[in-house]
């Protein structure tokens, strides 16, 4: 029950959320005098904010922001606050910013940045919440020593997911260790009150913000964790620390291709691989990808190009798709993914990628592809480029891949880096 608020009030707050009169709930949070009704209608939103947030209405929520801003009770500051999450995380920014334009302007006279260290004591997780967004704008020595402190103590799991992210922003190569901690935290060690998902969402954090801070360290950090027995951990590892672009990542990468066991820690190997090549400096580019390509092709005994097809199909990055492109060529894999994928290629409408599908296409063994072509050229229509193009691969599927390449005039090109790399049109 609200606090001192009798159960025949409280009845009718709740009655007004029953019947969907959210406006006359945010009446009594902005407008009323008495603290107990004020905390009673945020108490009753916060239960029924699922339905209240299908109907909420920008000055609904800005009532909302004005009472985190101004009301003089913490209780009905963190009900807000809860409201405030749900609806969207990113509203307890635009609080801030408003803080810091106004920073005497606070509900306890505490002025900004000083009143986030008296959130951040509090025992309500929201308004702590509330503290680690705002440490992590301020950015100064005391509050990231705040921030660290949260990431090695905080026990409500979306506090600590920010409090970790807000370390990678910061990117202060002191929040490397407390974050490495929450990497090496069994499951069984949180509250049971904590579910898989809270944890998924805290581990992901943690391995983007090492990302995020870049250093050797960091990078240290997640190949440790790529070494452990959490395979869902090395899954979220594997699909980031190509974004380090290092020669090193690629052995780490390249051995979960082998694993023929677990089929999501080979698509996000893939992945890794091809962020790994995205990710290279301009000049490192090639020699990188040689390198994977001898790395796969003594130590990966399975065949793995369904991972790099389903790249070329789904992946919203030209530059993703074009390497991955490249990759099957370099497998000669014939699989029915394999095939499928690079004709489709030669459809797309980026032409960097029609191109290398086509020279990947060209090093396939002609006798399991020619069908296929035949196929793909009596579907399409014979005035467009991927005909002229599907065309050209069945002319020369009885040449060496070489002497194919050599032929292919006005539909090859000598690739460098950038062409696989970046996604201009």
């Amino acid at each position: 029950m609200a606090q001192g608020l009798s159960p025949q009030k409280y009845d009718r707050l709740y009655s007004l959320s029953n019947r969907g009169e959210y406006g006359t709930l945010i009446q009594h949070l902005r407008d009323h005098d008495d603290e107990n009704v004020r905390f009673g209608a945020s108490g009753v939103l916060a239960e029924s904010v699922e339905e209240f947030k299908e109907a909420v209405t920008p000055e609904a929520q800005e009532v909302l922001v004005d009472s985190v801003l101004n009301d003089p009770s913490d209780a009905v500051r963190a009900n807000v606050i809860s409201i405030l999450l749900e609806i969207d995380e990113s509203t307890l920014d635009t609080v801030v910013t408003r803080l810091q334009a106004e920073p005497e302007a606070t509900p306890t006279g505490t002025p900004y940045p000083l009143i986030l260290t008296k959130w951040h004591s509090k025992p309500k997780p929201e308004l702590r919440y509330l503290a680690v967004v705002g440490f992590e704008r301020v950015g100064s020595a005391s509050a990231a020593q705040k921030l660290r402190t949260t990431i090695k103590r905080e026990n409500n799991m979306r506090v600590l997911k920010r409090a970790i992210k807000a370390g990678g922003k910061i990117g202060d190569e002191t929040f490397v260790t407390p974050i490495q901690e929450q990497l090496r935290v069994e499951d069984a060690q949180y509250d049971s009150s904590v579910n898989e998902e809270q944890i998924r969402e805290v581990k992901e954090a943690a391995v983007q913000a090492l990302v995020r801070i870049g250093s050797n360290a960091a990078y240290e950090a997640l190949l440790t964790a790529s070494r452990g027995t959490d395979e869902q951990l090395k899954e979220q590892v594997l699909s980031e620390i190509g974004k380090f672009g290092a020669e090193d990542t690629v052995d780490v990468i390249v051995r979960e291709l082998d694993n023929d066991e677990n089929d999501e820690l080979r698509k996000e190997a893939a992945e890794g691989v091809i962020t790994t090549f995205r990710e290279s400096e301009f000049d490192e580019g090639d020699s990188i990808r040689q390198q994977t390509i001898d790395k796969i092709s003594e130590e990966v005994s399975i065949d793995v190009s369904t991972e790099f097809a389903s790249i070329v199909a789904e992946s919203p990055r030209k530059s993703e798709k074009r390497n991955a492109a490249w990759m099957l060529g370099q497998l000669e894999s014939t699989s029915d993914e394999t095939v499928e994928s690079l004709l489709t290629a030669l459809q797309d409408d980026d032409a960097n990628l029609r191109q290398i599908a086509t020279a990947s296409l060209t090093k396939l063994d002609p006798t399991e592809i020619e069908p296929k072509i035949d196929a793909f050229i009596d579907e399409i229509d014979s005035e467009s480029e991927a005909y002229q193009l599907a065309s050209f691969i069945k002319s020369n599927l009885k040449d060496e891949a070489e002497e194919a390449k050599k032929e292919l005039v006005d539909y090859s090109y000598v690739a460098s880096p950038s062409d696989y790399t970046t996604d201009r049109e």
